[in-house]
């Protein structure tokens, strides 16, 4: 049998006292991940369409004669104000717990966007889904997409770095 011994001496001993100490408080973490989630959804409003995803489909042209008449259009898709001051983007929330990072859009519509689906009265037009959150998968097995989890990776990496520094 190989028997192998690792001793830790001197500055190493500091650095992990201070990352055991680091780690035991995550709410910096969450908040440094909302923040990165938040501005992922905000640049799926500006591209219309999640970075790496499909861009949005375009409006019908039903809906855009209707924004031309309230002089609404040219716009983004889901900032119309006609919705509500600002639309759907200013209603973008970042939260943080020190076990969980959230980020939400206020507006009751906005899951229609998100997973499409049918909706108006008596559900007889269907909603394109048009992604703005930073996952796939519907409603009930939702994932963050790559570039959210290689977002939040990033994240990770830099705090535990500063907590060995």
């Amino acid at each position: 049998m190989t028997t192998f011994k690792i001793e830790v001496k001197g500055d190493a001993i500091a650095k992990l006292a201070r990352l055991q100490r680091r780690i035991s408080d995550t709410a910096p973490l969450m908040a440094g991940a909302a923040v990165a989630l938040r501005k992922l959804t905000e640049e799926a409003f500006e591209r219309e369409g999640v970075v790496g995803g499909e861009s949005w489909k375009p409006l019908a042209l039903s809906t855009i004669r209707q924004r031309e008449k309230k002089g609404t259009w040219p716009g983004k898709k889901l900032q119309s104000k006609e919705w509500g001051a600002g639309g759907m983007l200013s209603s973008l929330s970042a939260t943080h717990t020190a076990t969980a990072a959230t980020v939400s859009v206020g507006k009751k519509y906005s899951a229609i966007h998100q997973f499409g689906g049918m909706a108006g009265r008596g559900r007889k037009v269907e909603i394109p889904v048009r992604t703005f959150l930073p996952i796939k998968g519907d409603a009930r097995n939702a994932e963050l997409t790559p570039r959210a989890n290689s977002v939040l990776s990033e994240v990770m990496q830099a705090f535990v770095e500063a907590a060995g520094s």
